[in-house]
């Protein structure tokens, strides 16, 4: 080997560091582009929702027409309308009448008949609508009902307070709208039943809380303000809700009171029909008139009430408590007394059945084993009612018969670019209503009862119905968990790995650096000796 200024170094040893330099040259781009790629993510969780959102929600001039866009959902309760109640009207007032149902209607599709859940009760329904479960699977059993696992509690639709003070809701199945919002994305309720209550340290990100019904139900927060906030959180920059989940107390009180083939349900429709206008105008203003899915229905329908059955004529009362008793009875015999209450019970009339929880029909999907099932379940035909001497009086009209009665079908409209227009389909299940908003909204489903598949093709557009059934939800549930619910967090250790990556570099670059000033820089104490 020939002497030189550059031949300090063995040729092994020039072979290794020129093969180092080579390898931390890819390695310093790598690290260059990660911290790039990091830089980035962490600048992202600094941008304000309001402004990254527009991006990918809809807007004037922004539809949603991709996957990657999600139009916000609105998915609206009308208590109490029955199925039929559109033709019930017309042919009350004339073919004119309820033109906003109309012009819903011919711009989306309906579902002649939506058929719900056993007991088809308020509360039970309301939360089949957001779980797509029977009430037997996501525990609201009724609109009263009892726990042992909280004894002494009655849980009463109309005592928001009862169902507020404790956590009743916190180990059972999840609503859609806390779903949501532990992808990130935001939901609004509005007097949605069981909302007020947290679910797991969560709620709707916006609400307008049951309590505000107390006493004076309707007066206190009249339908057309309820249009206005619902359209005010819609297009709020600062909210962009992806789901409002929103609750109209009527037709079903006048239907309770008046029955509902009367003139007072009758007219409570045409003022539906009225809101209903007023929520498609403030959508048209807006621009949002067709970037606005929108579903209608309610939790059951509605029949007349005209026998009554005494069951202090058959058994002692203070033989049992009970939780529910109208068109169902939930009752609780005292330690030891089941037996005697049901033997009293069984066959005492041609007009009602008497079950224990364990032997209910299966049909009816009321018969799991859980804290909340009654002992007893007294079911009586459909337009009879159960009484007792001190309870005497049944309303003109009522609901919770089981689901082959006719006349406890809901109505189902729904209109919106991601539904078919001017179409019908005869039935609509509405355990399918959640999936079915799950599929809409890009989310993954909790287990549920209903069928995505046997709704999907019915109400959608035949595009985003095979987008729907065909694209996967990309992140699973635990990824999305940890990415939002633990996000501050993430964006520490984001940091510290950005910190640690640009250390790396440094050190690289660095040794990069000598290894090629030891190759290429001459040698000086051999030169100065040479000298």
């Amino acid at each position: 080997m020939s002497d030189g200024p550059y031949s300090r170094l063995e040729e092994p040893d020039r072979v290794n560091r020129r093969h180092r330099i080579h390898l931390l040259g890819w390695m310093n781009v790598v690290l260059c582009l990660l911290l790039v790629l990091i830089g980035i993510i962490l600048m992202g969780t600094l941008i304000p929702r309001a402004w990254y959102h527009r991006r990918f929600h809809p807007y004037p001039g922004n539809p949603c027409t991709n996957p990657f866009t999600n139009c916000p959902l609105i998915l609206i309760s009308m208590n109490g309308f029955r199925h039929d109640y559109l033709e019930l009207v017309r042919s009350r007032y004339g073919p004119k009448a309820l033109p906003n149902f109309h012009r819903f209607q011919s711009q989306g599709v309906r579902g002649m008949r939506s058929i719900g859940t056993y007991p088809t009760l308020t509360m039970p329904s309301h939360q089949t609508l957001v779980t797509g479960l029977n009430p037997e699977s996501h525990g609201v059993v009724g609109d009263n009902l009892q726990d042992t696992e909280w004894p002494g509690t009655v849980f009463r639709m109309r005592n928001q307070t009862s169902l507020n003070k404790s956590p009743w809701l916190e180990s059972w199945p999840e609503p859609i709208w806390f779903t949501l919002q532990r992808t990130g994305r935001l939901a609004g309720s509005l007097l949605w039943p069981l909302t007020d209550a947290p679910v797991r340290s969560d709620l709707p990100f916006v609400q307008v809380s049951e309590f505000t019904m107390l006493n004076e139900p309707e007066s206190r927060y009249m339908y057309d303000k309820r249009v206005t906030d619902l359209l005010h959180w819609l297009d709020n920059p600062y909210f962009q809700l992806d789901l409002i989940l929103a609750y109209f107390g009527e037709p079903d009180r006048s239907g309770h009171t008046y029955g509902p083939a009367s003139e007072e349900v009758a007219r409570q429709v045409v003022e539906l029909d009225g809101v209903l206008g007023q929520l498609l105008s403030g959508l048209e203003a807006k621009e949002l008139g067709d970037r606005v899915d929108i579903i209608l229905t309610s939790g059951h329908g509605m029949t007349e009430v005209r026998q009554q059955i005494n069951l202090d004529s058959y058994v002692d009362s203070s033989l049992y408590a009970y939780t529910e008793l109208s068109t169902v009875g939930f009752l609780y015999p005292e330690p030891g007394k089941l037996d005697e209450v049901f033997r009293k019970l069984q066959g005492a009339s041609i007009h009602m059945k008497v079950y224990k929880s364990e032997d209910m029909p299966a049909e009816l999907n009321f018969s799991q084993n859980s804290s909340r099932m009654p002992a007893l379940v007294v079911i009586p035909d459909a337009g009879w009612c159960l009484v007792k001497e001190n309870k005497s009086h049944c309303d003109v009209g009522d609901h919770g018969y089981p689901t082959n009665v006719t006349d406890m079908d809901a109505f189902f409209l729904a209109r919106g670019p991601s539904f078919l227009n001017n179409a019908t389909t005869p039935l609509i299940n509405a355990l399918d209503i959640y999936p079915l908003m799950a599929g809409m909204l890009g989310i993954n489903p909790r287990p549920n009862n209903g069928s995505l598949e046997r709704i999907a093709h019915e109400v959608l557009k035949p595009d985003v119905a095979e987008r729907i059934l065909t694209t996967p939800v990309w992140f699973p549930r635990w990824w999305a968990w940890f990415m939002w619910n633990l996000s501050m967090i993430w964006i520490i250790i984001g940091f510290a790995f950005w910190v640690v990556l640009f250390s790396l570099l440094l050190t690289s670059v660095y040794v990069q650096r000598q290894d090629i000033r030891i190759l290429v820089v001459p040698d000086t104490k051999w030169l100065d000796e040479k000298v």
